[in-house]
């Protein structure tokens, strides 16, 4: 049996630091410039330390991105008996911390779609996620379930997209005028 690192079991506390450290940063700065020198920068130690923790940049990464997924894309504490989910969710998303997170998001999605990583499964799975969640509010609100996958299709990515415009133009006023009318296009639906 191999004998574990004395060094490795009195600094097993720092990789939490160090990771939060790293994903505060990312969140702030994004991930594109992020480098091994830079990570161990933002957190306090040096190269060869972060290499011990985190072996490789994408092994540090992937856990970075998996928390920044699991912070971005939890499953959303709307109750079920709120009378508007949709605009609670709507709500939420375009606030500074959902939009923080949005931004984080998108730049992820193409991280993982550009370097074809377990960063991309999770995406992916996020996203499955995301959907199963909303098609299941949408049936509780009287949606038809034939048509629920594809409509909480639809939602998620107008949502989505509603959010990129919004990061994109800042253009507040336009963006919620087409939520409403998405708001309103999915009332009809549900409401048959």
């Amino acid at each position: 049996m191999a004998e574990t690192d004395g060094r490795k079991r009195r600094f097993e506390h720092r990789r939490s630091e160090v990771l939060q450290a790293v994903t505060k940063y990312v969140l702030d700065h994004g991930i594109a410039d992020l480098s091994l020198r830079r990570a161990a920068e933002v957190a306090g130690i040096s190269h060869a330390t972060l290499l011990h923790h985190f072996g490789t940049k994408e092994k540090l990464v992937t856990e970075v991105l998996e928390t920044i997924l699991g912070v971005a894309l939890a499953d959303p504490d709307i109750p079920n008996d709120d009378p508007d989910p949709l605009r609670s969710l709507w709500e939420r998303a375009r606030s500074s911390s959902g939009l923080r997170h949005a931004a984080t998001f998108l730049e992820i999605t193409i991280f993982g779609y550009r370097e074809g990583t377990t960063v991309s499964r999770a995406v992916r799975q996020s996203v499955d996620d995301r959907i199963d969640l909303l098609a299941a509010g949408l049936i509780r609100a009287g949606c038809p379930t034939s048509r629920a996958m594809s409509l909480a299709t639809l939602v998620l990515g107008s949502l989505r997209g509603l959010l990129v415009d919004l990061l994109a133009t800042g253009d507040e006023e336009r963006v919620d005028a087409a939520f409403e009318e998405l708001h309103a296009a999915v009332t009809a639906v549900v409401r048959g």
